[in-house]
């Protein structure tokens, strides 16, 4: 060992002489509760609606024309989509404008950050504890689609609510299939500024539009 290095060694321990030690609690680290399916639902929901998002419950055979009501509420008559929605969304394209996402973005910017006002994306699963939406991208189905239009769908199956993410990383077995990055969503896109005054929008979607799915008819 070098002498400045264990110069700085003993000036620590001398430092630390007649410091009071932390005992560290012996009391074990509280669950959260644990809920059965019915519950983590009506948790998923109350706490997403609580964050200002709008719950809209469906069946699958309900998606598209659900999504082209929703469009038109906005006066939005185009919509970008991952390959895994376009035979799904067909039915409505004689209303709605479906344009595919850009895979490069150089080149893209202008039409992407401009006249893309809404866009869809699927979702891996739900986290009843917090009310947060996972997204996991693909080529696909990319970041860009659920953080560049001020309108995010996003479609969640009810099935694949979580009581919690340490439950849905276990049970899902994330460790083995992790894509490049993982984003929980619990809501809008928001901020505040120093008085505390709250904004939607200001780094993402002002919207979200959650479609919480079961089984078709």
């Amino acid at each position: 060992m070098s002498n400045a290095k264990a110069n700085i060694l003993a000036k620590l321990k001398k430092q630390l002489q007649g410091a009071e030690r932390l005992e560290l609690s012996a009391e074990p680290v509280a669950e959260p509760e644990v809920l059965n399916q019915t519950q983590n639902v009506e948790t998923f929901v109350q706490l997403l609606s609580a964050n200002h998002a709008e719950v809209l419950c469906i069946t699958r055979d309900e998606i598209a024309a659900t999504v082209k009501t929703q469009l038109q509420k906005r006066n939005i008559d185009r919509l970008m989509c991952g390959t895994p929605w376009v035979e799904t969304l067909q039915a409505i394209e004689s209303e709605i404008t479906l344009n595919t996402f850009y895979p490069v973005i150089d080149g893209h910017k202008e039409a992407l950050f401009n006249t893309v006002p809404a866009a869809i994306t699927g979702s891996h699963c739900g986290i009843a504890a917090t009310g947060s939406i996972v997204l996991w991208p693909t080529p696909e189905e990319p970041r860009t689609l659920s953080l560049v239009p001020p309108v995010h769908i996003v479609v969640v199956e009810r099935n694949a609510i979580c009581n919690d993410l340490a439950t849905a990383m276990k049970t899902q077995a994330w460790k083995a299939q992790l894509p490049t990055n993982v984003v929980l969503v619990s809501g809008p896109s928001k901020t505040a500024d120093i008085q505390q005054t709250l904004a939607y929008g200001a780094h993402g979607p002002r919207e979200l539009v959650v479609l919480l799915i079961g089984h078709s008819k």
